[in-house]
C-alpha cells in the first residue's frame, strides 16, 4: 500500500471518531475512544488491510460498477442496428490502446519525495530535540524520601521498576520512560497533603500500566509520517486528551466518586503553578484543562446500556469505516488467479493484454481474406493454435496446423461473463462497451479448458468472434475479428519474437486465411514496424 492509499481511508476513519466524539464523549467510557484511536493509528502505521463486505468502500465499488453496467447496456440500447438488429462493431482505428508506460528509473528523488522527506525530518526533529533536552534536565532530579510515597508505592507494585524523583525544572507531574519509567513530581508540589499526593501518584501509575507514553510516540510517528493530512494532527491533539480523560477516569473509578472534587481542584491548583493564572475558559471552544474537569465531574458508572452502546460503536465504526473493499472478482471455473491482477497506478502486471491493430494499409487483404475463409478467428502460441469456424466450431492443433481437431466447447450464460468480464478483465479499455452491447443484444459465450491451464471464452455472433484469453503465463497472439492481434506478454518491457510473430503469420496460412507470399510481406512490415516506430514492444531473436 502507499502512503496516499494508508492516508485516504484513515482520515475518514478519523473524521468519524471525531464525530462519534463529539456526541458521545460523556455517555460511554473514554476507553472507547482510546481504542478507536488505535484503530486509527494501525490505518497509518500498518501497511495491511482487512477486507469486509460491511464496508463502506465495498458498497462505494458495487455502486461504481453498478453505474457501469447501467451505461454499458445504455449503450447497447442506444447504437444503431443493421443485419436484421445485429450490431456491427466498427473497425478500430490503426493505434495501440495500452495502459500509460512506465518512465525509465532517474537518478534524482521526485519532486513530492523530497517534499515528503523534508516535512518527515522537519517533524521528527521536532519531536526529538525537545525530548532529547528535557530528558538531560530530568536527569538532574533527585530520589523522593517521603515516607508516604515509600508505603503507597509498595502497595502498588507493578512489574516494571518505577522510579518516583522530584525535580525543580518541571511545573506538573509528569512520566516518561516506557520499559524503566520514572514518575517526575514538581518540587512545589506540597507533599505534606498526602490526599493530593495519592490522586497524583494513581494517575501516572495508570499511565504507566496502560503505556500511555508509548501510546503518544506512536501518535507522534504517525504526525510524522502523514504531516501533509490535517485529520492526523486534528487526531494528534484529540487522542493526547482522551489519554488523559481516560487516565482521569480511571483514578475515580479507583478513588470513587467522592473523589472528584479533590481531583478537579488538585488539576486546577496544578494549572494555577503553570500557567500564573486558571485558565479554563474560552470565548469559543474548551480547552484541554476546560474539557477534563467538565469530564471528572460527569464521570459516573456506566451502565449495562451504555457499555453495549461503546460495544456496538467500536465493532461497528472499524467493520464500516476501518475495512478495505471486499475483492469481489468471480473468476470462471478453474480460470487461474493470475487474472486477477490489474493494472494500477499506470504500472502494468503480469498478462496485461495489449491491442494491436490491424487495417488494410496494415496488412493488406487481411480482413477480405478472413471474411471468405472458413475462419472467424485464430489463436496460437507456443504450444497450440486454435481457430473459430465459420460454423462456430472450436478447433485446436498441437502440431502446428497440420492436423485440427475439433474440443467441446460449454455454453455460459451472457449475463454472468458479462459481470465476470466488467470485474476480471485485465485491459477494460478494448471495446468493452461494444463487447458489452453485442452481449446484452444475443451473442453466445462459449468457453474451452485446455490441459495446459488456458481458457478462451468466445463471444460469438453475426458480427463476428471476440476471443478472451486466460491463462496462467506464456507469450500469445491472437486475431480477433480479422481486425486486431492481440499479444500477451510477462511484465515491461512487453516482449515478443520474431519466431513468435513468424508462427501468427504462419497460422494464418495453415487456416486457408493468407497466401505464402501474403503472409511473408505481411510479417516484414510487421517485423520492420516494430523495430522502427513501436515503442512498447521490444523484438526479440
Amino acid at each position: 500500500m502507499s502512503l496516499l492509499e494508508m492516508s485516504v481511508p484513515a482520515s475518514l476513519f478519523i473524521l468519524v471518531v471525531v464525530c462519534v466524539r463529539a456526541m458521545l464523549l460523556h455517555k460511554v467510557p473514554k476507553m472507547t475512544f482510546i481504542i478507536l484511536w488505535g484503530v486509527a493509528l494501525w490505518l497509518l502505521l500498518v501497511p495491511v488491510s482487512v477486507q469486509s463486505p460491511f464496508s463502506i468502500f465495498t458498497a462505494a465499488n458495487d455502486l461504481g460498477r453498478m453505474f457501469t453496467v447501467q451505461e454499458s447496456m445504455s449503450l447497447a440500447q442506444s447504437l444503431p442496428a443493421s443485419n436484421g438488429g445485429t450490431i456491427n462493431v466498427p473497425l478500430i482505428t490503426d493505434r495501440i490502446t495500452t495502459p500509460v508506460v512506465p518512465l525509465e528509473p532517474m537518478v534524482s528523488i521526485p519532486p513530492f519525495v523530497l517534499v515528503w522527506l523534508i516535512g518527515f525530518t522537519l517533524c521528527a526533529l521536532s519531536f526529538i530535540i525537545p525530548h532529547l533536552r528535557y530528558r538531560k534536565d530530568y536527569r538532574m532530579s533527585l530520589p523522593i524520601e517521603n515516607d508516604f510515597i515509600q508505603k503507597w508505592q509498595k502497595s502498588n507494585p507493578l512489574w516494571r521498576k518505577v522510579q518516583i524523583r522530584k525535580s525543580d525544572k518541571i511545573l506538573t507531574p509528569l512520566t516518561y520512560g516506557i520499559f524503566q519509567p520514572v514518575i517526575l513530581l514538581p518540587k512545589h508540589i506540597d507533599y505534606t497533603d498526602e490526599k493530593q499526593l495519592g490522586l497524583i501518584l494513581t494517575h501516572e501509575y495508570i499511565h504507566i500500566k496502560r503505556f500511555d507514553t508509548l501510546k503518544k510516540w506512536l501518535l507522534a510517528a504517525s504526525i510524522c509520517i502523514h504531516w501533509f493530512n490535517p485529520f492526523v494532527w486534528m487526531m494528534y491533539i484529540l487522542a493526547n486528551r482522551d489519554i488523559e480523560l481516560a487516565c482521569d477516569e480511571a483514578v475515580i473509578w479507583a478513588s470513587g466518586e467522592s473523589m472528584k472534587p479533590a481531583y478537579a481542584m488538585a488539576l486546577v491548583q496544578l494549572e494555577e503553578k503553570k500557567s500564573g493564572l486558571i485558565s479554563i475558559v474560552s470565548h469559543f471552544s474548551k480547552n484541554a484543562i476546560e474539557e477534563r474537569i467538565i469530564s471528572i465531574m460527569k464521570i459516573k458508572k456506566f451502565s449495562i446500556v451504555a457499555i453495549l452502546l461503546a460495544v456496538v460503536i467500536v465493532s461497528g465504526a472499524v467493520t464500516v469505516f476501518a475495512t478495505a473493499a471486499l475483492d469481489k472478482k468471480e473468476v470462471a471455473p478453474g480460470a487461474d488467479n493470475a487474472l486477477s491482477e490489474i493494472s494500477q497506478g499506470g504500472a502494468t502486471n503480469a498478462l496485461m493484454p495489449i491491442d494491436l491493430t490491424f487495417t488494410q494499409a496494415d496488412v493488406p487483404q487481411l480482413m477480405d481474406q478472413l471474411n471468405i475463409s472458413k475462419v472467424k478467428a485464430v489463436y496460437v502460441d507456443n504450444e497450440m493454435a486454435l481457430r473459430v469456424t465459420k460454423d462456430n466450431a472450436i478447433m485446436i492443433s498441437k502440431d502446428h496446423g497440420a492436423t485440427w481437431k475439433k474440443v467441446g466447447a460449454d455454453n455460459v450464460d451472457a449475463a454472468d461473463f458479462a459481470d465476470w468480464l466488467l470485474k476480471n478483465d485485465p485491459n477494460p479499455g478494448y471495446s468493452m462497451k461494444q463487447l458489452q452491447s453485442r452481449l446484452a443484444n444475443g451473442a453466445e459465450v462459449m468457453h474451452v479448458s485446455f490441459e495446459n491451464g488456458k481458457e478462451i471464452y468466445a463471444v460469438i455472433d453475426k458480427s463476428g468472434v471476440q476471443l478472451e484469453l486466460v491463462q496462467p503465463e506464456k507469450l500469445a497472439s491472437i486475431l480477433i475479428d480479422g481486425q486486431r492481434m492481440m499479444i500477451t506478454s510477462k511484465g515491461y518491457p512487453l516482449r515478443i519474437s520474431e519466431a513468435m510473430l513468424k508462427s501468427f503469420f504462419d497460422m494464418l496460412v495453415s487456416s486457408g486465411i493468407l497466401t505464402n507470399t501474403q503472409a511473408e510481406q505481411n510479417y516484414m512490415k510487421k517485423v520492420q514496424y516494430f523495430k522502427e516506430r513501436d515503442t512498447i514492444f521490444t523484438l526479440t531473436d
